[in-house]
Parts: structure tokens; sequence; C-alpha cells
């Protein structure tokens, strides 16, 4: 169950960023303006989106989501096991909930737990 489940790429300019992953890997995308995010279907999993930045930060730049059943509990382990807490569990409205941390040496990644179906 613990695979990546998401890949979160920054973009200075989301429509250029989608010709370049269209025309490069066939990538398609969905649109949500409200958010300033676009999600990118890669054909298989892991999918991911382009999160819309003012200027491209100078770490982190990919931010990778790794799918477990519970946000609070994973970020629990994680700060028993020395990382770092980024971001606590957040939600994504009808979506699902993440969170951010650092593994003990600085790397950077995401927890991702789905809503349930209704």
């Amino acid at each position: 169950m613990h695979r990546i489940g998401h890949v979160q790429i920054p973009s200075t300019n989301i429509k250029k960023s989608k010709k370049f992953f269209e025309t490069v890997f066939g990538w398609t995308f969905t649109d949500h303006g409200e958010i300033k995010y676009t999600l990118f279907h890669t054909g298989g999993h892991p999918n991911g989106g382009f999160e819309l930045v003012k200027k491209m930060p100078k770490r982190s730049q990919t931010l990778v989501y790794i799918e477990v059943e519970d946000v609070d509990a994973k970020l629990k382990e994680i700060k028993r096991a020395k990382g770092k807490i980024v971001e606590k569990k957040s939600e994504v409205k009808g979506m699902g909930w993440y969170g951010v941390f650092e593994t003990p040496d600085g790397c950077q990644l995401a927890l991702w737990q789905s809503a349930p179906k209704a």
C-alpha cells in the first residue's frame, strides 16, 4: 500500500509546462483553476500535478507523495524516527488529506490519504 501516489512539480507557467510534458511524454491534463493547480495524467501510476509558483524554489522542487492509510499515524511514526514535520495534516476538500515531512537528512516528501469512496 505504501507506493508513490502523486508527484507535484512547481511551474512558473502552467501553459508552457503542459505543452512541454504533452510534447515530450504524452501526458494529459485536468485544470483546477480555482486552486491554481493542474493535474497531469501519465497513463499509469503515479500521476501528479503542476503547482503554480511565482519563482522556482531553490530546493525541494519536486514533491513526491507516498500513499498511506492514515496521515496522522504516519506523521507520528516519522517524528519518532527523527524526521521533521513540515506541514501538518491538511485537507484537500473531497479528495483526501496530506502532510509534508523531511527525512533526517533533509529530503522533503509528502504523505497522501485518499478520502473514502462514497
